[in-house]
């Protein structure tokens, strides 16, 4: 698949993991860009991405993916309006930490579902669209256990489940629409970064957290945007990929014991 011409609509984008992705996405010839985070790119941002794509479009926009009537309004009516239309999804936008468990979940898991079923009737060929790609930023916390993080996990193992769902041949056969996963570990974010304590009262996860925060050196974030790409380029449907430790790998999961 060439990526040559194409409209991108990456959520989550003003972080250093969207910006890598946005930057690699513009490289490999998508013309047509839109960054969509809870506030503004910085004019230095813009400049970043610019250089990697100069003749090509790149738009910001304000939405916080969590609200899902801003969400339908911003997919169906303001990007369409400015793109035309959606041929790549990268819902990358994600919270680590919160003291009310309701915001991660619906940031990470709600707010990415709306997202994807809000962009699929959009994108399918049985609704008049081109069909496309829905790449879900999900976490290696989505297939492990982190137990100082549990509602992080929670949201990420859901991500999977959800993905791994519509990433199945009957769904794309319908809509042209292919799903895929990215599962990073650790990554140098503005999330990762300004997670600096814990909201759960369990002191011996306390000290599990700040034993593995303190030695712990994250990977680039130029490592996920880079796996997207190839992801995107050559994944199967419904295909999972890790970026850990500057390395990539397509994981494979046991076959299924009850459908």
């Amino acid at each position: 698949m060439s990526l040559a011409g194409q409209s991108a609509v990456v959520f989550g984008g003003c972080g250093g993991m969207g910006m890598a992705i946005g930057q690699h996405l513009l490289r490999q010839g998508v013309k047509k860009l839109c960054i969509v985070d809870v506030e503004e790119l910085t004019d230095s941002n813009l400049s970043c991405l610019k250089e990697s794509g100069r003749d090509a479009l790149i738009l910001c926009k304000i939405c916080d993916i969590s609200n899902r009537a801003a969400l339908k309004q911003l997919l169906e009516r303001d990007i369409i309006e400015a793109l035309g239309s959606i041929d790549i999804l990268v819902n990358s936008a994600g919270i680590v930490e919160s003291e009310v468990p309701d915001k991660l979940i619906g940031v990470n898991l709600t707010g990415v579902i709306n997202s994807c079923l809000i962009a699929l009737n959009m994108m399918s060929r049985a609704k008049g669209g081109k069909g496309g790609v829905i790449v879900n930023v999900a976490s290696t916390a989505g297939l492990e256990p982190i137990p100082f993080l549990p509602t992080y996990c929670a949201s990420k193992h859901g991500l999977i489940g959800f993905t791994r769902s519509l990433g199945v041949e009957p769904v794309y056969s319908e809509t042209g629409v292919k799903f895929i996963i990215i599962c990073p570990g650790g990554t140098r974010t503005r999330m990762f970064e300004n997670c600096r304590s814990l909201s759960i009262e369990i002191e011996v996860l306390q000290t599990m957290f700040r034993e593995f925060k303190h030695p712990y050196a994250p990977q680039s974030p130029d490592v996920v945007g880079a796996c997207i790409v190839k992801a995107i380029v050559e994944g199967d449907n419904g295909s999972t990929w890790i970026c850990n430790d500057g390395k990539i790998e397509i994981h494979s999961y046991p076959a299924s014991r009850f459908l």
